[in-house]
C-alpha cells in the first residue's frame, strides 16, 4: 500500500471532502486534527488512520508527519475567529506551519507539503486594471492574511517541496446566511470559485510534479468574474429574499478578478462554471421549498 496523504485540520468539511477523494482511489488517508473534533464517518474507515494532536505541538505533528506520501495542511484559525486575537492566530497559521516544515526535515522526507493561503493577502487592489497575478505586491489589511503571508515566507526557501494556493472566495452550493456585510463594494471585481474546483485544486497539486515550487492562484475561471452587486443579485435571487436587504462593505476588501492560466493550466481544476453554481443553488432552493 502506498503511504498515506497527510490532512491537517482533516474532520472539517473540506478535509473530509478531499479524504473521501483520495479513498476512491484507493489511496490511504492520515487526518490529523484537535482530539475534541468529530471524527464520526472517518474512525470506521479501514484505509484511515486518525491522529488527534495539535498543531502547535511539535512533538504531535512530527509523529503524524512521519512517512507520508504527502500533506495537505488545511489547518488554521479563520476569520472571523482569527480576528480576536493576533497571537493565538500566528501560533497556529504561522508556528503551527513551521512545525510540519521541521517534521518534514527532520523526517529527511520528500513528501510535498500544499499550504492553503489566501488571495486576502493581496489586499485592497481595486485600482489596478489588469487580473490579479502571483507577483502583486501582498499587501494583508487583516490578521488571518498577515499570518498566511508569513506562513508562505516559511515555506519559500525552506528547502522542503512545497505547493502555496492562494484561493479565492469559496462558494458553496448550500443555503447560507447572507454575510452582513459582503466582503466587497456593490461595484467592486469579485472572482469566487466553487467549493469542489478548490478540493480538485488541492488534491492535483499533491499529486503533481510540475506544481512543486509553485505559488497559485486558485480561482473560478473567466465566468466568475463578476461585479460585487452581481452576486449578491443572484444570491438573493436564489434565496427568493428582496436584495434591499443587502449590506456591502463602504470601502473595497481583497476581493479581485485573477490570472490563473498557469494555475489551471498544471492542475486543471476549473471544472464548474457559475452557471452550474447558479444551477445548484436553484434546484437546492427548490427542493427545499417542495418539502
Amino acid at each position: 500500500m502506498s503511504e498515506p496523504v497527510l490532512i491537517t485540520g482533516g474532520a472539517g468539511s473540506v478535509g473530509r471532502q478531499l479524504a473521501g477523494m483520495f479513498l476512491a482511489e484507493g489511496r490511504p488517508v492520515r487526518i490529523f486534527d484537535l482530539p475534541f473534533m468529530d471524527f464520526s464517518g472517518l474512525e470506521d474507515e479501514p484505509n484511515v488512520e486518525i491522529v488527534k494532536g495539535d498543531i502547535t505541538d511539535k512533538e504531535s505533528v512530527y509523529e503524524a508527519v512521519r512517512n507520508v506520501g504527502g500533506i495537505l495542511h488545511l489547518a488554521a484559525l479563520l476569520p472571523p475567529a482569527s480576528e480576536r486575537d493576533r497571537d493565538k492566530t500566528f501560533a497556529v497559521n504561522v508556528e503551527g506551519t513551521r512545525n510540519i516544515v521541521e517534521a518534514l526535515k527532520s523526517h529527511g522526507s520528500k513528501a510535498t507539503l500544499v499550504f492553503t493561503s489566501s488571495i486576502s493577502t493581496y489586499g485592497d487592489t481595486s485600482k489596478e486594471s489588469d487580473p490579479i497575478k502571483i507577483t502583486q505586491p501582498q499587501n494583508a489589511i487583516d490578521i488571518y492574511a498577515e499570518s498566511k503571508i508569513a506562513g508562505e515566507k516559511i515555506l519559500i526557501g525552506s528547502g522542503v517541496n512545497f505547493v502555496v494556493l492562494r484561493i479565492a472566495s469559496i462558494a458553496v452550493p448550500a443555503f447560507l446566511e447572507p454575510p452582513e456585510p459582503w466582503p466587497f463594494t456593490s461595484d467592486q471585481r469579485v472572482e469566487m470559485v466553487h467549493r469542489d474546483d478548490v478540493a480538485d485544486a488541492i488534491k492535483s497539486s499533491v499529486g503533481t510534479a510540475e506544481a512543486v515550487g509553485n505559488v497559485f492562484n486558485i480561482a473560478g475561471g473567466s465566468t466568475w468574474r463578476l461585479a460585487g452587486k452581481d452576486y449578491v443579485e443572484d444570491f438573493f435571487d436564489f434565496m427568493g429574499a428582496p436584495v434591499e436587504m443587502a449590506v456591502y462593505r463602504e470601502e473595497p476588501g481583497w476581493n479581485d478578478w485573477y490570472d490563473t492560466v498557469e494555475s489551471q493550466k498544471i492542475l486543471n481544476y476549473q471544472n464548474r462554471s457559475y452557471d452550474f453554481y447558479s444551477g445548484e443553488m436553484k434546484t437546492i432552493v427548490e427542493e427545499m421549498m417542495a418539502e
